[in-house]
């Protein structure tokens, strides 16, 4: 929400899992998947206790990817164009696959010494200590007494979005935020 400049709750979320490593007596899923709707927008968030995951945070977008881990970003460029032909293709008849595969190529085929070759930027540091920055953002708040981004309103939407995932999986159902009567329903 930070990264994106979000301050709101979730339009929708729907999330399935389940207890499948700690058999100890929880009632809480040890591995959680989760899709939320904010805005026009799908947010996939998952939860894997069963394993050892680095904190990955991937945004895809169509001028590429940017991913963020607690070692720095790294951007892969895409054109938006396609590299290949559908792979939907795969089911056509075998004519009618050779000749679109064919009149793909002579398209979009690039002239050769001409090929893109996309770069991948990568800014790496230090293993990332997040409590230290978010400690001294507080205190310079408090000091100056100007608002923090990460207010309570921020972390109220922040909580309500992990609880709407936790009472779709409890319902095994979707859900949404009733903004009028301050409820998560189905």
């Amino acid at each position: 929400m930070f990264v994106l400049g979000w301050n709101e709750p979730p339009e929708r979320a729907m999330a399935m899992g389940g207890i499948l490593r700690w058999k100890d007596g929880r009632n809480m899923p040890d591995v959680h998947a989760s899709l939320f709707q904010y805005r026009d927008i799908p947010v996939y968030m998952r939860l894997n206790l069963g394993t050892d995951m680095p904190e990955i945070y991937r945004f895809q977008g169509s001028k590429g990817i940017l991913e963020m881990t607690e070692f720095g970003p790294t951007y892969t460029p895409q054109s938006g164009k396609d590299s290949a032909p559908s792979y939907y293709a795969g089911s056509f008849p075998h004519a009618m696959r050779a000749a679109y595969e064919k009149q793909w190529h002579t398209e979009n085929d690039p002239k050769l010494g001409q090929e893109p070759m996309p770069e991948t930027v990568s800014f790496k540091g230090p293993d990332y200590d997040d409590v230290r920055p978010h400690l001294s953002t507080f205190f310079e708040s408090v000091r100056s007494r100007k608002a923090v981004v990460e207010d309570a309103v921020f972390g109220h939407h922040a909580a309500l979005a992990c609880h709407m995932t936790n009472e779709s999986y409890f319902r095994q159902q979707a859900v949404h935020w009733d903004a009028a009567t301050k409820m998560i329903k189905a």
